[in-house]
C-alpha cells in the first residue's frame, strides 16, 4: 500500500511519525485486519510541499487484492486519530470579498 496525506505546516514532524506508526502497528495487530497486512503501515518520508499541506508517505504491505481495503480502514483511523491528537489535515480555501460599490 502507498498512501500520501496532506497535514498543516505547522504540524510536529516527530509527533506526526509516531502518530502514523502507532496507528499502523494498532492495524496490523488488529485481529479483523491483521492476517491482511503482512508489513505494518508505517511513517515512510516527507513526500512533498504544496501549496496547503505537507505531503507525507505512508508504505505497508497488503496480501494481493486487499491493498483498497486495508488502505481505506487505515485512513479512517488516520482520520480519527488526528482528531484526537490535535493533527490537522488542511484543505485549499478560497476567501471571497466583495467590494463596495462607490
Amino acid at each position: 500500500m502507498n498512501l500520501n496525506i496532506g497535514v498543516a505546516y505547522g504540524t510536529d514532524p516527530i509527533k506526526l511519525e509516531k502518530v502514523i506508526n502507532r496507528i499502523g502497528q494498532d492495524m496490523a495487530n488488529d485481529p479483523g485486519w491483521k492476517e491482511f497486512i503482512l508489513e505494518a503501515p508505517k511513517f515512510e518520508r516527507v513526500d512533498s510541499f504544496g501549496d496547503s499541506a505537507v505531503i507525507v508517505k505512508i508504505l505497508g504491505k497488503t496480501i494481493p487484492i486487499k491493498q483498497w481495503a486495508v488502505t481505506g480502514e487505515l485512513r479512517k483511523r488516520i482520520w480519527v486519530e488526528f482528531a484526537k491528537e490535535n493533527i490537522e489535515i488542511p484543505f485549499p480555501q478560497v476567501v471571497i470579498t466583495q467590494a463596495k460599490s462607490a
